[in-house]
């Protein structure tokens, strides 16, 4: 469990560095720059609240549906950010992919955060 941990947390700040760090160098305004860092905080705190709900077992249909046009309205804001963005092609799905790479290691985390809090056959006893 820990080495799958340490993977999620590396695969998240990796994701996190990428994006940051390029968008930093790339964009030249500091609105570009905000714009961009409100976009990654938006799409990593509706993945936190959807995944922690969902290990909770209290999500309903109207709270799945919110974070649901949350995400793709980050998701098109992103994308209508990167097209607008004096930026390469490669930079584009650099920062898009650096994105993904930090949700997913988000979700990773979560995972093993939920596999590690089930009690065992043994802790049942």
């Amino acid at each position: 469990m820990k080495r799958s941990a340490l993977l999620a947390w590396l695969l998240m700040l990796a994701g996190a560095l990428i994006y940051l760090i390029g968008l930093w160098q790339a964009c030249p305004s500091l609105s570009s720059k905000g714009y961009f860092l409100g976009v990654l905080i938006t799409s990593m705190f509706v993945v936190y609240v959807y995944l922690r709900e969902v290990k909770r077992g209290s999500i309903d249909h109207h709270f799945a549906s919110v974070c649901q046009m949350v995400a793709l309205m980050t998701s098109g804001l992103l994308l209508v950010g990167l097209w607008n963005a004096p930026l390469s092609l490669v930079e584009r799905g650099a920062y898009l992919a650096a994105l993904c790479l930090c949700i997913s290691g988000q979700y990773r985390l979560m995972r093993v955060v939920e596999l590690t809090d089930q009690p065992t056959g043994i802790d049942t006893l």
